[in-house]
């Protein structure tokens, strides 16, 4: 698998695990026992291989702050979507 490819398949992996937990079953990190959306490798593990991946851990932290942002926003909007329904 190429370096792009292997980064956008943890990048995808992260973006899952940064979801909100009250959208998933949540259940210890097969990596490092914390919590983690689906029992698989949290989000701070995946960012670790992908910082060792691309050699840039700022690159990283930024990305993946943007990412949880937009994903909270996301479950805020659809809270409020779900007020407005009643």
């Amino acid at each position: 698998m190429s370096t792009v490819a292997e980064a956008k398949a943890l990048m995808a992996k992260i973006a899952y695990q940064l979801r909100p937990p009250e959208t998933t079953t949540m259940s210890p990190c097969k990596l490092c026992g914390s919590s983690s959306p689906g029992g698989q490798a949290c989000s701070d593990c995946l960012c670790l291989q992908l910082e060792a991946l691309i050699r840039n851990k700022g690159a990283v932290v930024r990305w993946t702050k943007s990412v949880k942002a937009a994903a909270e926003d996301e479950a805020l909007i659809l809270k409020y979507a779900q007020r407005a329904r009643k």
